[in-house]
């Protein structure tokens, strides 16, 4: 089940709902009865800020888009299957268009025409699962990578803890 940890606004440029962007995942399939509302321009920001995406992720007003490259096209096929698997168990799905070894990638929440919380917590999932596939040696295209679900999710729950730290750096530059 999900657990909101906070019903605090802070600023950062401007309010952002902690509401929308804060909820522990104790299973994938949780992510299902999320009922999302659009993360606005502050709050995907902060999203991306806690785990740590902000850099990697282009960011527009409806969606988050990356381009993976890998080694070879086994490995970009061993992600693509990685994170099909985890998005089929959260009921979110990416956009994706592969072309031998390069991967591009665009995750939207069709319900509310933007981001939510579910395109960012399937963006760390990506993430987790990119770097999981590009270490190992991948010898079958029908392989899945190794990466746990719930240490991908233990590791979304315990991001949150840098929120304070995140909070005192941006009181301070106001």
């Amino acid at each position: 089940m999900l657990h909101h940890l906070s019903k605090y606004r802070f600023t950062l440029n401007k309010v952002a709902n902690l509401d929308s962007i804060k909820v522990f995942i104790k299973d994938l399939k949780d992510v299902a009865s999320i009922v999302p509302s659009k993360l606005d321009e502050t709050e995907v920001q902060l999203s991306l800020q806690i785990h740590a995406l902000d850099k990697s992720w282009k960011i527009s007003s409806k969606s988050l888009a990356k381009e993976y490259k890998f080694e070879t096209f086994k490995q970009a096929f061993v992600f693509m299957n990685t994170v099909s698997h985890m998005a089929d168990q959260m009921n979110h799905y990416p956009k994706w268009i592969n072309v031998y070894n390069k991967l591009n990638v665009e995750i939207t929440t069709q319900d509310v025409s933007g981001i939510s919380i579910k395109d960012v917590l399937l963006a760390h999932l990506m993430e987790s699962a990119y770097k999981d596939v590009k270490e190992q040696n991948i010898e079958s295209i029908g392989e899945i990578g190794k990466v746990s679900s719930s240490l991908l999710l233990q590791n979304w729950n315990t991001n949150y803890t840098q929120y304070q730290e995140i909070l005192k750096k941006n009181v301070h530059k106001l």
